[in-house]
């Protein structure tokens, strides 16, 4: 379900004044402007929201209705923000498109508003830097072209474990992978901890090469296309949901902005990191030294490349 929040409120003459995102949304949202003309997402529910505050963009706001259900609004705080402010109305409504159970429904809102707050304090401007941006595409390419044809749909997005600060990107039952994209032609690949390529299970270090390209390319890659393609084809909303989770943990959510930043696969390559992979390894690190980074020659650990 695609939303144009921006447009409705746009459309709407008077204040205190709403329109329900969708007859076939399952749950009562509305979109329109509250007493003071602020910009507001409102839904209303037979469950109390708990535990959900205001925040320097987004006021929220609570009461019970003569009709005992329950308002939940979050209204515009700071019209500098208002682009900001109607990608998180447009990003509630999509995501909960899938909810029919109304106390799961209200729970999900809150729970992502929380999100939203998470992501907005690291970065205000809720943009992905270049280099995040072609990590993620990276990785999507790498679930999209090798994991979906490994395994169900849901057990790929399962494993994708990196965005939750975890050590590698994807841990699977019986392998792990870590994802690095890089331009063709690289020499070598950052690490950047000694745990990405330090376990007892063997795993892979994964090269998938990704090269700028024209927006006019035919075959260009955007995140905003990848991310779609893949949502587009995954069978059900469960999935779906889970994609969004990983992603807004990533800290990625539907901007024009990224359609700036094109890229072009080269392909990738699988590397097997088993005991004797030249890598750093905790046990032979000093105590003293708590964090540490390097790079790997490419070109050193060519024996290791893994047949398709």
């Amino acid at each position: 379900m695609k939303s144009d929040s921006k447009n409705v409120v746009m459309n709407i003459a008077g204040v205190d004044s709403f329109r329900r995102v969708s007859n076939s949304h399952p749950l009562d949202l509305y979109i329109g402007k509250d007493v003071s003309a602020r910009p507001t997402l409102l839904l209303i529910s037979s469950n109390e929201p708990s535990h959900i505050f205001s925040s320097k963009l987004i006021g929220v706001h609570v009461g019970k209705r003569a009709d005992e259900r329950w308002a939940l609004s979050f209204s515009l705080s700071d019209p500098k923000f208002e682009d900001i402010f109607y990608h998180f109305c447009d990003d509630i409504v999509e995501s909960s498109a899938d909810i029919s159970d109304w106390d799961k429904g209200t729970l999900f809102i809150c729970g992502r508003y929380v999100k939203w707050q998470e992501l907005l304090k690291k970065n205000s401007s809720g943009l992905l830097s270049f280099a995040e941006i072609k990590g993620l595409v990276g990785e999507l390419t790498f679930l999209k072209r090798v994991l979906f044809d490994k395994y169900t749909p849901k057990k790929a997005l399962l494993s994708w474990i990196g965005p939750y600060k975890a050590d590698q990107d994807f841990v699977c039952p019986e392998s792990w992978y870590e994802v690095k994209a890089v331009v063709s032609g690289a020499e070598s690949v950052h690490i950047s901890s000694v745990e990405q390529l330090d376990t007892e299970m063997q795993g892979e270090l994964v090269i998938v090469y990704l090269d700028k390209t024209s927006r006019s390319d035919p075959n260009r890659i955007t995140l905003n296309n990848l991310v779609d393609e893949i949502t587009e084809n995954l069978p059900s909303g469960d999935e779906r949901r889970i994609l969004r989770d990983i992603l807004i943990e990533q800290g990625y959510i539907h901007r024009d902005e990224y359609d700036e930043y094109a890229f072009k696969y080269a392909g990738h390559t699988r590397y097997a990191v088993t005991g004797d992979f030249p890598a750093l390894r905790r046990k032979d690190i000093p105590e003293s030294v708590t964090n540490a980074q390097y790079t790997i020659s490419l070109a050193s650990i060519f024996e290791y490349i893994k047949e398709e």
